[in-house]
């Protein structure tokens, strides 16, 4: 049996602890600060053409680069050049944090080879930590099901695909957008599943969802949690 108490009664840092003013989401400094107060850590990769994968969330870098262009196509030499700052490969976010937080890991780019479910692997199948991987989409999901049963693999649902979970079961958990489901459904499902909710936004939030999920991926997490 897997052991996925590590995902229980854990509010996750969405992408470490940032402002994108000071300290940029998904960066060795967004993840130290997060690791500072102990805080479990969500981040996203992505697999760049050259075989690099970073941890970064757009497919496009225009909202935190200002260039219009798509993340995957560029070589991570490339994308330095263009950055403003030091946007992490994903080996090194490892490097930093070594196990001393649980770590959730949404895989973004989709291959039809399968690159980087194959090449992300290359490392967790040496990092000794806990990790759980997860994603939106099914293919994914069902991948890491089948070539690599003892890690933990979770299911994203969110607007665009709110209704896929009723017959697609392969998987340790769910993640689910918080307010698309009534409460009543959140229960049912956590009879037979551990399900988290993305992502808390507000004080309100939090007292509303803490109780209904299992873990919570949480924004601005010490703000909300007046640290």
């Amino acid at each position: 049996m897997k052991d996925i108490n590590f995902l229980k009664n854990k509010l996750f840092a969405h992408r470490g602890l940032y402002d994108n003013i000071r300290i940029y989401e998904n960066t060795i400094s967004a993840f130290s600060r997060a690791l500072k107060y102990n805080f479990p850590i969500e981040m996203e990769v992505r697999l760049l053409s050259d075989g690099t994968i970073i941890v970064f969330h757009d497919d496009n870098a225009k909202r935190l680069l200002h260039i219009d262009d798509n993340i995957d196509n560029m070589t991570y030499d490339e994308l330095c050049y263009l950055s403003k700052y030091q946007i992490p490969k994903f080996e090194d976010v490892l490097n930093l944090i070594k196990g001393e937080v649980p770590i959730l890991i949404e895989l973004k780019t989709v291959t039809r080879k399968y690159l980087l479910e194959n090449k992300i692997c290359e490392y967790l199948d040496k990092y000794n930590g806990k990790f759980a991987v997860q994603s939106f989409y099914i293919k994914t999901v069902k991948w890491f099901y089948k070539n690599r049963k003892d890690y933990v693999v979770g299911y994203m649902i969110g607007w665009k695909n709110i209704n896929k979970d009723i017959w697609f079961k392969k998987y340790d958990f769910l993640n689910i957008k918080i307010n698309s489901y009534k409460d009543k459904k959140i229960r049912v499902l956590k009879e037979n599943k551990v399900v988290l909710g993305w992502r808390v936004n507000t004080k309100e939030e939090l007292s509303s969802s803490e109780h209904l999920y299992d873990g919570l991926i949480v924004d601005n997490l010490l703000e909300i949690l007046d640290h």
